[in-house]
């Protein structure tokens, strides 16, 4: 997908001495360009579209303050750094010394007439990449229709395992947001960053950790966690937990091997392995043959 957009800040570093190392440090943003939103879009992805990182995105727009409502034809600023062009320098070799690709340096160097003829003394923007972050080597537990292979049996599951309390008071709502906000990353096996994709309780564990509530790593010991909730009483925020999803549900002793996040109107928001869709939400849960089978119970783990 082509994007649109507009250069909407002037770089004003371009009289100054030319710099000694070879990039201006990442996150020293001097620079921003507009993108104007387009149907279908997310804020995981228009990061992802434009190199940058999500929380950086995020910083760059404190005027959103929905960062899962964002419509068609709102204004996001997508934040930069600048590069002064050293002699011998292409936009190939700045791109990949900065962790970029050429489509991505090119995309917001709108300003460049001719990439071909850059001279030294030239500055160019540079994206605030997202850099890719190792898989954990941890075996997690997979989403719903995911086969697993454990290479080891896990470690006994405890009978209780507390919750660690967030540092202030957490907005269910909030919680929906954000979760919402990352709608769209991929799934993958033993991924707990947007940079890796998800699995679901890697998803489940990336989300409560923005606000400070710290969840084990696997959904059989998420479902440990917190207070049971009974399914009349679910609020927004709260966890479901599925069993007997993948052939791995023997190796726990509660043999469960999902995990997503209630949203409220009997709907959750999950990261889900079927064709590797990764971050969907699945309408009416408790309405489908499916969950319904599969149910273990939910648990609270904001309180």
């Amino acid at each position: 997908m082509i994007l649109k957009r507009k250069v909407v800040a002037v770089v004003f570093a371009a009289g100054l001495v030319m710099a000694t190392s070879p990039l201006i440090p990442a996150f020293a943003a001097t620079g921003a360009v507009a993108y104007t939103v387009q149907a279908g879009d997310t804020f995981y992805k228009i990061a992802i579209n434009n190199g940058v990182t999500l929380p950086a995105l995020e910083a760059a727009n404190p005027q959103i303050v929905n960062y899962a409502a964002i419509v068609p034809g709102e204004a996001v600023q997508i934040p930069l750094s600048t590069y002064t062009v050293q002699p011998g320098d292409t936009l190939y070799t700045i791109a990949v010394a900065n962790g970029d690709t050429l489509p991505q340096v090119e995309a917001v160097n709108a300003q460049v007439a001719n990439f071909n003829n850059l001279m030294p003394g030239n500055v160019i923007y540079l994206p605030l990449t997202a850099k890719p972050q190792p898989v954990p080597t941890t075996t997690p537990t997979t989403a719903v229709g995911a086969a697993s292979a454990p290479t080891a049996a896990p470690a006994p599951v405890p009978v209780v395992a507390p919750t660690s309390a967030p540092t202030a008071t957490v907005s269910r709502q909030s919680v929906v947001q954000y979760a919402q906000s990352l709608l769209g990353v991929p799934y993958c096996w033993g991924g707990q960053t947007p940079a890796t994709g998800f699995d679901c309780s890697g998803f489940v564990d990336y989300v409560f950790a923005h606000f400070g509530i710290t969840m084990m790593r696997e959904s059989h010991d998420q479902a440990t966690q917190g207070v049971a909730v009974a399914q009349n009483d679910l609020q927004p925020g709260d966890l479901l937990f599925f069993q007997n999803t993948d052939s791995s549900a023997s190796l726990y002793a509660n043999h469960v091997t999902h995990v997503g996040i209630y949203i409220g109107n009997g709907a959750m928001i999950e990261s889900s392995s079927l064709n590797n869709v990764g971050v969907i939400v699945v309408n009416q849960v408790f309405s489908n043959p499916y969950y319904i089978a599969h149910y273990y119970g939910a648990r609270d783990v904001i309180q």
